[in-house]
């Protein structure tokens, strides 16, 4: 027979918990409504954003071969696409914190696979990561990270964007920002975020940042317009800020996505603490009436051997 003291203890325990997953819920819903609304109020400018430098873009040559870098990389080093085998580094964001169900970890997944396909196809890869739980998982498999930054909040999330970005123009372009000298000189750059498609669903997202490459734009037939200053002088402006918006985006739905997943998760974790109350206190109350009818059991039986 279970001791009953333990189970007691074992109920206030679960209860304790409850209450501290039911807290950060609470907290977590508080905090996603400002979050969300952040994510979805960049979302046009970005898009907006995106169109207009795609478009000057695709107005370029492609890009490929030994002529025709010709045009895209003599309009901007940012669209210069190198040839051949090279090193690539991945800015992986996530989070600095866990408790969040597989946020994280459904993107260290992804990721990892990604690696895996670069390194058979004769790539180097390096990593740049934005939070603290991107880190500690690739620092104890052995990857290479070049430069670590702790999660953007909503307050420095510019900021941080501004020096990111930064840092891997400078790294693709050869430059190195500020004379820092540890920044490897990389061919390509992808950045890898959770994308926030709605309070259930966090995406894992892995696409290229460097060579900028435009996304899909609606072809509406219309003349391009006569530009002032011309597409080149636009294009110089445009481009380090396209790039800066897209971090921006990234961040904007990994903190979205973040604040989501973990309220999910403590709605669940709450859930299941209510269950495993109601269950143990089913089964303390058995052993409960178990004990009791032992004890009676017991009295009635020594009243009997007296009378005997």
């Amino acid at each position: 027979m279970a001791n009953l003291k333990e189970i007691r203890n074992r109920i206030t325990s679960v209860k304790n918990t409850r209450k501290i997953t039911s807290a950060m819920s609470r907290i977590a819903a508080a905090r996603l409504v400002k979050a969300q609304q952040a994510a979805m109020g960049a979302r046009p400018y970005g898009e907006r954003l995106d169109q207009v430098v795609g478009s000057l873009v695709a107005s370029l040559g492609s890009g490929e071969g030994e002529g025709d870098a010709g045009e895209a990389g003599a309009a901007h080093p940012l669209l210069l696409k190198r040839s051949g085998n090279g090193r690539v580094v991945i800015v992986h964001i996530t989070a600095d914190r866990g408790l969040a169900g597989g946020f994280n970890a459904n993107l260290n997944r992804a990721v990892v696979g990604f690696i895996r396909k670069e390194r058979e196809a004769g790539n180097d890869v390096v990593l740049l990561t934005v939070g603290k739980k991107g880190r500690g998982f690739f620092q104890h498999s052995g990857q290479k990270i070049v430069r670590h930054h702790d999660a953007p909040t909503l307050g420095d999330l510019v900021v941080k964007a501004k020096m990111v970005a930064a840092e891997i123009m400078a790294m693709f372009t050869g430059g190195k920002e500020g004379g820092d000298t540890e920044l490897p000189q990389v061919d390509r750059v992808y950045f890898a975020y959770n994308y926030f498609k709605n309070v259930l669903t966090q995406q894992p997202k892995i696409e290229v940042l460097l060579p900028f490459e435009s996304r899909e734009i609606v072809n509406d037939e219309r003349v391009l317009p006569v530009l002032e200053p011309g597409r080149d002088a636009l294009l110089g402006h445009l481009l380090p800020i396209a790039v800066e918006s897209r971090l921006q985006q990234a961040f904007f739905n990994s903190i979205a996505g973040e604040i989501a997943a973990r309220r999910t998760a403590m709605d669940s974790a709450s859930d299941n603490a209510t269950q495993l109350i109601r269950e143990l206190t089913l089964f303390y109350n058995r052993e409960r009436q178990a004990a009791i009818t032992k004890e009676l059991m017991e009295i009635i039986g020594g009243a009997e051997a007296l009378k005997g």
